[in-house]
């Protein structure tokens, strides 16, 4: 069975400060997983990694089975276009940590 999140060595820096160090990670589909830490301690980075929000630094990451934000050629990888990352987007859900960050709408809007 796939995992429909898979995290292998992902890193992510901000110039000196290394925020994610070699993330390896399998959520399966339907399993329930809960991302708790201090603040700053790199979660939200991480989410917004997954859906390509921020660009990683090293590593991969998958959403059932697609390896997201990039394409592997041998053992290089080329971002995708702005149009297919877009498309990989729509199958990604996020939940923001401010539940009324747009005011006008509902959760399931």
């Amino acid at each position: 069975m796939t995992a429909m999140v898979k995290a292998e060595g992902v890193h992510k820096s901000y110039g000196a400060a290394h925020i994610l160090k070699g993330i390896d990670l399998e959520v399966a589909p339907r399993e329930v997983f809960c991302l708790v830490g201090p603040s700053g301690s790199g979660k939200s980075t991480f989410l917004r990694c997954i859906n390509h929000l921020e660009q990683i630094n090293a590593g991969r990451l998958y959403v059932d089975g697609d390896l997201v934000g990039y394409r592997q050629k041998g053992d290089k990888l080329h971002e995708l276009k702005d149009s297919e990352v877009a498309a990989q987007r729509r199958d990604i859900g996020m939940v923001f940590q401010r539940f009324n960050l747009f005011p006008h709408m509902t959760a399931i809007e």
